[in-house]
């Protein structure tokens, strides 16, 4: 399935995805190299159209990524769009998961925000959930703003519109009282100074 075979989109509607993929992913390639694999998740009633792209860990970086395209147009209840892309960076292994789990598993992280966030205003915490994968000791969620990645992913020009690309962060229970409790300048100090990775979603 392509967007172009999307009977809910007009032939204008279409057009304007293709561009705004080729400009986002344009700016994917140059930092991670060639996508791997991508999965679709649409929603006719919302008009929803989200392509997620596999970006392997290889010769450019020892990290794996995930991440969206076309989320920034998707629409919450309010109506108002989501207004940014997602990137989900992880271990060269993903966590021991698959990454045909790893994409199921942000199709329902996209389906639960769009339906529940009111905005895209970062930092937004998630607890521990059941949709997490089970090999990963990190089933809470952190979407904050980009870190340790190119500034020209920050906000990329759509036209006259600024895309920011997010950064999903698996946390744990303890990382989420963290920054509940001392906020997410505390949550970065720790990181900072641990001796695993904020990309191993095992760790302890």
């Amino acid at each position: 399935m392509d967007v172009n075979d999307i009977e809910w989109f007009s032939r204008d509607e279409k057009l304007s995805f293709d561009v705004r993929r080729s400009i986002i992913l344009g700016h994917y390639m140059h930092e991670w190299g060639m996508p791997e694999y991508r999965v679709i998740t649409s929603k006719s009633s919302r008009k929803t159209y989200v392509e997620i792209y596999y970006f392997p860990a290889g010769k450019i970086s020892d990290v794996s990524r995930f991440a969206t395209i076309g989320l920034s147009t998707a629409l919450r209840p309010s109506g108002s769009p989501v207004s940014a892309e997602w990137m989900l960076a992880l271990t060269s292994d993903l966590g021991g998961e698959s990454s045909d789990r790893i994409f199921g598993y942000i199709v329902d992280l996209i389906a639960h925000h769009i339906e529940n966030a009111k905005n895209s205003i970062t930092p937004i915490v998630m607890p521990e959930s059941e949709i997490a994968p089970d090999k990963w000791s990190a089933k809470a969620l952190l979407i904050d703003e980009l870190r340790g990645e190119s500034e020209k992913l920050d906000d990329i020009k759509v036209g006259i519109e600024s895309v920011p690309v997010l950064w999903l962060i698996p946390i744990s229970k303890k990382e989420v009282d963290i920054i509940s409790n001392e906020g997410i300048e505390k949550f970065d100090e720790i990181i900072e100074g641990a001796s695993y990775s904020i990309v191993d979603p095992r760790r302890p």
